[in-house]
């Protein structure tokens, strides 16, 4: 009797068992494609981050990364392949997402608007000058400023936004579209008298990390004349239906930048398309904000990472489902 009683207790006990839900671990493997930018950028780099952790990190999500030629690339291939839009998601701004769906250029057909898994830099560029003459937008009238490649979001198309609409006066300057670099060196060679400057902030805390080329301006020991944007500037461009957002950068956050400026930001993030799963945008969104800190580890702008700037600057309706959930659950955002 009691070997009988024995064995229907082991029995009953792996019936329990097999029936029991599987746990996380127990879960099949998802394998997600992550398309970045050009090698050696902070995209690249930030993003196989992110292979690294999900293997680190999440039981059953496997990232896998590679590199592509550009953000603009990333959005005109997934919609040419729509199936890659339930497994794939990418890097993107905030400012491209727009160009898209106007179908501007770099763009040359419109596309549906992408949504936030998480932000992972916040780009934002203004002019300087070396002479400290130039402190406002109307010392710029009929002088020369240079500013990034016209293909270039934040460093060319963007500031162009902001000379003519919030500043009005595109007709009045010499815009002249080099690229970063070329840019740098023109002002310092005395051929414009303004050029583009910048590099990447965490807007919750005020941290701010300078582009290499605004990083060579600064080792020159030459005394910079920053030129905000201004509030009023941004907010005429935000009018205009265009989301960048204003960004108040704190005295100091560059050398010899004795005074706070008001500039603009642009939000490069993670995105994916609403075909892609809301459960996997939820369990990745969750992953990243767990382990935000962990991206200092693998490149110096993952220090401007952290939760409340993982959405910031963008609105609520364009972030993915699932992302919002577990933004809302960590009470990030309301």
């Amino acid at each position: 009797m009691k070997k009988l009683i024995y064995s229907f207790v082991i029995l009953t006990a792996a019936a329990c068992l097999l029936a029991a839900p599987a746990s996380a671990a127990d879960k099949p493997m998802t394998n997600v494609s992550l398309i970045s930018g050009p090698f050696g950028t902070s995209s690249y780099v930030l993003s196989s981050a992110l292979e690294e952790m999900s293997k680190k990190f999440h039981p059953s999500i496997r990232i896998t990364s590679s590199e592509t030629p550009g953000l603009v690339f990333n959005c005109k291939k997934m919609n040419k392949e729509p199936e890659l839009k339930k497994s794939m998601f990418m890097s993107y701004t905030v400012g491209i997402n727009w160009l898209a769906q106007q179908g501007l250029k770099p763009f040359d057909k419109k596309y549906p608007s992408a949504m936030l898994i998480a932000n992972y830099n916040i780009g934002s560029v203004w002019l300087a000058s070396l002479d400290a003459k130039i402190k406002g937008k109307e010392d710029l009238v009929g002088k020369k400023v240079a500013i990034g490649r016209g293909t270039q979001i934040l460093w060319a198309i963007e500031p162009e936004w902001l000379i003519r609409i919030g500043w009005e006066l595109k007709d009045k300057m010499d815009i002249q579209y080099v690229g970063t670099d070329p840019a740098k060196t023109a002002l310092l060679d005395g051929l414009v008298n303004a050029a583009v400057v910048g590099g990447y902030a965490d807007p919750v805390s005020g941290k701010f990390s300078a582009s290499p080329q605004t990083i060579e301006l600064i080792a020159t020991g030459k005394k910079l004349s920053h030129i905000p944007w201004g509030k009023e500037a941004v907010q005429k461009v935000i009018a205009q239906g265009i989301p960048i957002a204003h960004l108040n950068l704190p005295a100091n956050s560059l050398p010899g930048q004795d005074n706070a400026l008001d500039v603009f930001a642009d939000p490069i993030a993670w995105v994916a398309w609403p075909e892609f799963p809301e459960e996997l945008a939820y369990e990745i969104t969750k992953m990243i904000i767990a382990n935000v800190s962990q991206f200092k580890n693998y490149h110096n702008l993952g220090e401007l990472m952290s939760p409340k700037s993982l959405p910031f600057g963008w609105d609520p309706k364009n972030i993915h489902p699932g992302a919002l959930r577990a933004y809302r659950e960590a009470k990030i955002l309301d």
